[in-house]
């Protein structure tokens, strides 16, 4: 009598439901001057992750990003002149669906293996400096001398695919998962490379913040270009940046399958 409810208990709670887990792998981003798959400005980013299983197909992961992007004018035809570029890391918190394509996960008589899919909302922080000089932080300088700083935290939409497996698969016990994914990030800014719509005017603001805002601001006169005249096209409005994550993830699943 008195070993029954706890067999209930651990049949309610204890039924393969919780994971944590992390990714080790790759960032890059999609932008003004990463049009493509860029593979030299890949940098080594990470997460780390707590997961609740709803059932055999879907779940809720709940994730905390450490992303590195970086870009510049010398990798796109036609934008060598302008001498930008930029690095930054990338803070993100995100909370997403994930959608099993086969039963996984919390019954031992589910599949060992399924691609899914991932979709879902997310927070990010970023702060732009440039890549050859790293203690010039653009955000601070207005490079496109705007009427005040662009806000460093910006929402962000998870989109990814990946495939698992169960590295073991014992009733009543635990087990690693072990998969591969990539997670693609639509964003709502135009400055995760500090660069949106036009130049700004150089005198102005050589004489507002002075004139290694200015050169900055226009830095293919750090090349020896000639100063552009204020509204000249900077970078392309239609195009809002994307940043993204491609690598291998671990998971443990500290509470066992039952058998249903």
């Amino acid at each position: 009598m008195v070993i029954m409810p706890s067999t209930v208990v651990a049949q309610k709670y204890f039924s393969g439901r919780n994971e944590w887990g992390f990714g080790l792998g790759m960032s890059n981003y999609y932008g003004d001057f990463s049009k493509g798959l860029n593979t030299k400005h890949f940098k080594p980013s990470g997460c780390v992750y707590q997961k609740y299983n709803f059932s055999s197909y879907f779940g809720l992961r709940n994730q905390v990003s450490f992303l590195q992007i970086q870009g510049t004018s010398d990798d796109v035809v036609g934008l060598q002149f302008q001498n930008i570029n930029f690095q930054t890391q990338v803070i993100e918190a995100a909370s997403m669906v994930e959608f099993n394509f086969h039963p996984f996960g919390t019954n031992i008589n589910d599949g060992i293996a399924t691609p899914y899919f991932l979709l879902g909302l997310g927070g990010f922080w970023f702060d732009p400096h440039r890549l050859d000089k790293e203690e010039v932080n653009l955000r601070d300088l207005k490079t496109e001398q705007q009427a005040s700083r662009y806000s460093q935290i910006q929402p962000s939409i998870p989109i990814g695919f990946g495939v698992k497996t169960m590295a073991s698969n014992r009733q009543h016990a635990g087990g690693w998962i072990v998969g591969a994914e990539v997670i693609f990030r639509k964003t709502f800014t135009d400055y995760l490379d500090d660069t949106y719509k036009s130049y700004g005017d150089y005198k102005t603001i050589k004489e507002q913040q002075g004139v290694g805002a200015a050169d900055w601001a226009q830095s293919q006169v750090l090349t020896g270009g000639a100063v552009v005249d204020k509204g000249t096209m900077r970078g392309d409005t239609h195009l809002k940046d994307w940043y993204y994550f491609a690598g291998l993830t671990f998971s443990y699943r500290f509470t066992p399958q039952v058998c249903r």
